[in-house]
Parts: structure tokens; C-alpha cells; sequence
């Protein structure tokens, strides 16, 4: 949990030149709406990968690359190995190395002096989510409902440590499922604790917004120590950096982006392999594959696990989310996740079918939601026939920065405007 200090309130925007015309808000007449839904609904989050864009990237063919890898009968252990390897370290380079950098840039407060594009895209995301979270938490204070606690639930696929490092330099309260001193342990027990605050003076007690971050897919701070997962900050993930400096490896998401270039075509396992034989002598990956594999997060491929212990953990998470979803009046916004997650998407949606109190808002980056519409045609589902899921996609880009500026700053203004009048 992160040090005990009461949040301040979002900052009141800079006025802005009377010359330039103020653009309006197409979210503007839904704000009351809204405003009652979250002031009396359980809320819920559900955050992917689109969140961190635009510092953390995809590796998009990962998962069908690995699983083609796997099915393949034909190629010797060696060169199968030196292939996991190159996936692995692509994945690694593009979804991972960076939380380095994030927790970095938490440590020295900001003072990120690099002009780099690097540089300018992790600032951007760490700001996208220190607002969101002031917000949230602001909000949270706000509630004008007694009968309903002072807790959000944000469920996420993402293994960075955004979330934890933003919630935590903020100095809000949040819940990870960790408890412990010098040896953190990892149990679902911990979540759903409630903070109360007294006064000193009258003893006066008020509860403290707290957030339940469950991190559905893992995480590159979790270590598997004797059955138990625990709490390793970022030693797993300096392990498998020092293990993969002196390995001549292909770059995968070079190939990828090469051959989308040219042809418009996504690059097959079959051309990764090919192009490995030509690499000889085949270097050994054995030391760096079981550093990458001491990482506990989802496997990008079908068979997502590689023990029981993990197996486990993600089930019961998957379970929580479901508990939660079945509550009568609650709230689920999905942000930057395209319904993709087979397991996740069902039961969403059975949650969906089952409580017609539970309000859906899917936020979608683009417009016309092609993806997610693509994604939700797997299981044959038609959004015209759910009276209590709707698609968000007022702007086309309504990433995290959007949704902020769009929904949640105005949501909060329009809740402390109603309050002072009251």
C-alpha cells in the first residue's frame, strides 16, 4: 500500500484565449447521466494494453507466432529454442524492458530532463494516468451515497506497473493483494479492505477512497518463491535484461513491420524460421529463456500457463471479476482493451445477459470500433441486443488522454457544481 496522504483535488484548468472558440464537448449532454450511475453504482474498470500506449507497444502476431512455433513437428529442439528466444525477447523489448524507465521516471519526481521521443511518450502516459486517477479517487470523495463504499475495482490485463507507480506517487490507497513487511505474498484475501480515517479533534470517522487493483494477467514485479507468489519489484526483469545482452537475436518486430511495409502482409512463422536457419552457429538461449520464464504473466499463446500455481491465481481473478459484474447496480467501463481475451469476453457478457442492473461502456480508440466489433463477431454477439451495453466512441483517438478531458474531468466538475448548490 502506498503512504497515507489525502489527495488534492484536480487542478481547475487554465483559462482559456476568449479568441479561440471553446470546441464542444459531444459527451457534454451525458454528463448527468452519468454523474447518477457512478455516484450510486459499484464501479468497475477493466484497463488493457491501449492505456499505456502510446509508451508501452504490441507485439500484434505474437501469440499466433508462438502457437504455430509450438505445432510445429518439424524443426530440431535447438533451432525451436533459438526461435522462442527471438519471440520472447521481441515481446519482452516492446512490453516489458520499459517499466525500467517508469519506475525511474517515479523516482526522480518527474525531473525526466530528455527531450527524446522516448522520453516525450512516457511522460505523456504517466500524466494520461496521474490524471485519471486523481479524478477517479476525487469522484470517489465526492460520492453522495452512503450505501454504497468508497472503492473502485480496476481489473487489467496489463502486466507494466503503471497503475501501482501512479496510485502510489499519488499517495492514494489501493490494494494489490500483497500484505507483508520484508516478504510480500500475493492472496485474493487482501483485496476488498476498506481505510477509514479519524479525526483527531471529534473522533469523526469518514472513509478513504481506495482502489483494487487486479492484475488479471500478472505482472513483471511478481516471482513464483516456494508455491507462493510474491512481491519482487523489478529483480525478475533486470534478471532476464542481463541475460539477454550478449545473444545475437533477430529482431522480430523489425521483420514484422519490414514486411507489412512492402506488402501489406503480416509476417508468418514459417518466415521467422526461415530466416533463423540461416543463422549458424545457433546461439544458446537456455539461460535467458528460464529468466524470461521465471516472469509470472499470461503466456502470449493458447496454452497461457507453465504451473498450477499461476493457473490458480488467474482463475480466482477471473472469478472476482465475475462476482463483481453480478452485483446488482454496478458499472463496468472497459478502456483500451479490444475484447480480444476469449475467457474474459465470455464472461463479460455473461455477466451482461444475467444482471440487467449492470451498466457496460466498451470506450472505443476509433470510431467505427472495427476491432472490437471483429472481436465480439467470434461469439456472435450483436450489440443491438443488449439494452445495457453501449460502445463510447464520441471522437476518433479517445485513448486514456480523451477520455480524461471528454468524461471523468467534466463528470468530476459537474458533481462538485451540483454539490455546491446544494
Amino acid at each position: 500500500m502506498s503512504p497515507k496522504r489525502s489527495p488534492e483535488k484536480v487542478q481547475e484548468k487554465k483559462d482559456e484565449n476568449p479568441a479561440i472558440p471553446k470546441l464542444e464537448n459531444p459527451l457534454e449532454e451525458r454528463l448527468e447521466n452519468f454523474k447518477n450511475l457512478i455516484q450510486d453504482c459499484s464501479i468497475n474498470f477493466l484497463i488493457g494494453s491501449g492505456l499505456s500506449v502510446p509508451f508501452m507497444k504490441t507485439l500484434g502476431g505474437i501469440e499466433t507466432w508462438l502457437t504455430g512455433l509450438e505445432e510445429n513437428k518439424k524443426i530440431s529442439d535447438d533451432l525451436r529454442s533459438y526461435i522462442k528466444a527471438c519471440l520472447y525477447k521481441s515481446y519482452f523489448e516492446v512490453a516489458m524492458k520499459g517499466n525500467i524507465e517508469v519506475e525511474e521516471l517515479s523516482q526522480k519526481n518527474k525531473n525526466y530532463c530528455s527531450s527524446s521521443d522516448r522520453a516525450v511518450e512516457l511522460i505523456e502516459t504517466y500524466e494520461n494516468y496521474k490524471i485519471f486517477f486523481q479524478v477517479i479517487n476525487q469522484i470517489l470523495y465526492e460520492r453522495r451515497s452512503n450505501t454504497v463504499n468508497k472503492q473502485v475495482n480496476i481489473f487489467t490485463t496489463n502486466i507494466d506497473v503503471f497503475c501501482e507507480k501512479v496510485i502510489e506517487d499519488l499517495g492514494l490507497y489501493f490494494n494489490d493483494g500483497f500484505n507483508g513487511v520484508f516478504k510480500k505474498q500475493f492472496q485474493l484475501s487482501n483485496f476488498k479492505k476498506s481505510f477509514f480515517q479519524k479525526s483527531l479533534q471529534y473522533d469523526n470517522i469518514a472513509e478513504i477512497p481506495v482502489f483494487n487493483l487486479l492484475k488479471i494477467h500478472g505482472s513483471v514485479t511478481w516471482k513464483l518463491a516456494d508455491g507462493i507468489i510474491e512481491f519482487a519489484g523489478l529483480d525478475v526483469l533486470n534478471k532476464v535484461i542481463s541475460k539477454i545482452k550478449d545473444i545475437n537475436l533477430l529482431n522480430i518486430l523489425e521483420m514484422s513491420n519490414e514486411k507489412w511495409n512492402k506488402e501489406e502482409l503480416d509476417l508468418t512463422i514459417e518466415e521467422i524460421i526461415s530466416e533463423a536457419e540461416r543463422q549458424t552457429p545457433i546461439p544458446s538461449t537456455v539461460e535467458f529463456i528460464e529468466a524470461y520464464e521465471d516472469l509470472q504473466v499470461v503466456n502470449p499463446t493458447k496454452d497461457k500457463f507453465r504451473d498450477t500455481t499461476f493457473n490458480k491465481t488467474y482463475y480466482e481473478m477471473l472469478r472476482l471479476y465475475s462476482n463483481e459484474l453480478e452485483k446488482e447496480n454496478s458499472i463496468l467501463f472497459i478502456m483500451g482493451f479490444s475484447m480480444a481475451d476469449e475467457h474474459i469476453r465470455d464472461i463479460t457478457f455473461r455477466a451482461i445477459k444475467s444482471n440487467p442492473t449492470l451498466k457496460v461502456f466498451i470506450f472505443c480508440y476509433s470510431t467505427k470500433a472495427k476491432d472490437i466489433l471483429k472481436n465480439l463477431s467470434n461469439d456472435k454477439i450483436d450489440l443491438s441486443n443488449y439494452h445495457n451495453v453501449e460502445l463510447l466512441n464520441p471522437v476518433e483517438k479517445f485513448g486514456l488522454n480523451k477520455a480524461n478531458e471528454l468524461l471523468f474531468i467534466p463528470l468530476l466538475e459537474n458533481i462538485q457544481l451540483k454539490k455546491s448548490k446544494s
